[in-house]
């Protein structure tokens, strides 16, 4: 019985040691209080880790997916990837179906996509979308990204790596933030229904600070990927609006990426995905299409700020030229 009562001892010394390197520094008053900061300062992984947090924006059918998946392609197919490289995922958390499409329209063939389906639908009921379920449904997979992403930057992980995640629609994301507050949190919604019918009001106007924190609890799971290495994408559409405007004689609405507000402060980058169509002056039929890519935000390569590249061209009678976003996949952000 002596050697269990040892056991029983070191196990209560261990629980001890962790509750004390857990307890923040300001609170401890042993001998060295800073002991859990030194330790994790002397086993801080110098590394290099992504920064590569990235907006996407623009109307639909201008390209905004497709940069992605086509920078990933090219950039497995380098010759000088490992084999431990060549076997790194693109996750693409698919709110609005278009990664989806784009995976079988051109990547078929690439098993390194991987598409999740955010949306939990409801059953026996009259509404299509579980928006609570959804919510839980959305964090689950970006935790999962998360464990994958710091556990594979061990030497002896064997398992699936993370490449690249990449949100389609976080406007659609930012709409069951909307309706999660609506039905869970200030109960005047039962439904997605019921919570569309904006006849129901909010009661106060802080109480859409409960929006904000739902829709950044994914901007913050999506920061932990970014410091684990992982390039993060956020697509989204265009609404016209003046919140991204300080000045008060900036007042002109224009064409801003459509989340919430705060997000523009949280990426690095932010590219404004665009189409500009040539007609035919008699017949007034499209005859050529340029697409092109805006920096608009460069936070990590200032050369790029402001700078415009041409992704695609499409022209009646001739072959489509698709170039892509070099950028995207050669190192220069």
């Amino acid at each position: 019985m002596a050697g269990f009562g040892k056991t029983k001892e070191a196990q209560a010394e261990a629980k001890a040691e962790k509750t004390l390197e857990e307890t923040p520094a300001v609170q401890r008053n042993d001998a060295d209080p800073f002991a859990a900061l030194r330790k994790e300062l002397e086993l801080m992984d110098n590394a290099p880790q992504t920064h590569l947090f990235m907006g996407i924006a623009g109307h639909d059918n201008t390209g905004k997916t497709a940069i992605v998946t086509d920078a990933f392609t090219k950039w497995l197919a380098m010759p000088e990837r490992t084999e431990q490289e060549k076997e790194m995922q693109l996750w693409i958390m698919d709110f609005e179906g278009g990664g989806a499409a784009n995976k079988s329209a051109f990547h078929s063939d690439n098993d390194n996509i991987k598409i999740f389906e955010p949306w939990v639908m409801m059953k026996n009921d009259g509404t299509a979308y579980n928006y609570p379920d959804t919510h839980l449904r959305v964090m689950g997979i970006t935790q999962f990204a998360n464990d994958i992403a710091k556990k594979q930057r061990s030497p002896d992980y064997n398992g699936p790596r993370l490449w690249g995640f990449h949100v389609t629609g976080v406007d659609l994301w930012d709409s069951v933030c909307v309706n999660c507050m609506r039905i869970v949190d200030l109960n005047i919604a039962k439904d997605g229904i019921e919570a569309a019918d904006w006849n129901k009001k909010v009661g106060h106007q802080w109480d859409w600070a409960i929006r904000k924190t739902r829709f950044h609890q994914l901007t913050g799971l999506c920061r932990g990927l970014v410091k684990a290495g992982v390039r993060v994408f956020w697509e989204t559409h265009l609404r016209l609006t003046n919140y991204s405007w300080g000045n008060n004689e900036d007042t002109a609405s224009t064409w801003r990426p459509d989340w919430e507000k705060a997000s523009n402060n949280f990426v690095y980058q932010i590219l404004i995905c665009e189409r500009q169509d040539t007609l035919d002056d008699e017949t007034g039929d499209v005859v050529k299409s340029e697409y092109t890519v805006r920096f608009d935000k460069s936070k990590t390569n200032a050369r790029l700020q402001g700078q415009k590249r041409t992704t695609l061209v499409t022209e009646a009678g001739k072959e489509p030229q698709w170039y892509g976003l070099p950028e995207l996949y050669d190192g220069t952000l």
